[in-house]
C-alpha cells in the first residue's frame, strides 16, 4: 500500500507527500514496492511539482528505491518516532517533479 496527499493552503500546494509505503513480508524483493512507488510518482506529476517523504533512517532498502527512483535527501528528522521506549530518525527526501534540473539536495542548506 502507499498513498498519496496533496497539501493545501497557496504556499504549500505545490507540494506532495507520499506516505504509508508498505509491502507485506512475503512480497519483498519482488518489486511491488517500486511499482508502488511509480504508481504515487505518476500519480504526483498531475497535481505537484515536488513529492516528498520520509524514511526511519535504518531501512536501507527504502533508501536505495528511493534514490534510485530519483529522489534525493535532504534532511534528517532526529528522533521523530518513538516506538517501545526507543526512538527512531527520519530521513527526509524529496523529487522534483517540475522538469527543474536544480539539486533539491543544495537547496536546503
Amino acid at each position: 500500500m502507499a498513498g498519496y496527499l496533496g497539501r493545501a493552503g497557496e504556499k504549500d500546494a505545490h507540494k506532495g507527500y507520499l506516505w504509508g509505503m508498505y509491502v507485506r513480508l512475503d512480497a519483498r524483493n519482488a518489486g511491488v514496492g517500486r511499482k508502488l512507488a511509480q504508481a504515487v510518482i505518476d500519480y504526483a506529476r498531475e497535481h505537484a511539482e515536488i513529492l516528498q517523504l520520509d524514511v526511519v533512517s535504518e531501512n536501507e532498502a527504502a533508501r536505495r528505491l528511493y534514490l534510485s527512483l530519483g529522489f534525493v535527501e535532504y534532511g534528517i528528522e532526529r528522533k521523530a518516532l518513538k516506538q517501545h521506549g526507543r526512538y527512531y530518525d527520519e530521513v527526509l527526501m524529496a523529487k522534483d517533479l517540475s522538469g527543474d534540473t536544480t539539486d533539491l539536495k543544495a537547496d536546503a542548506s
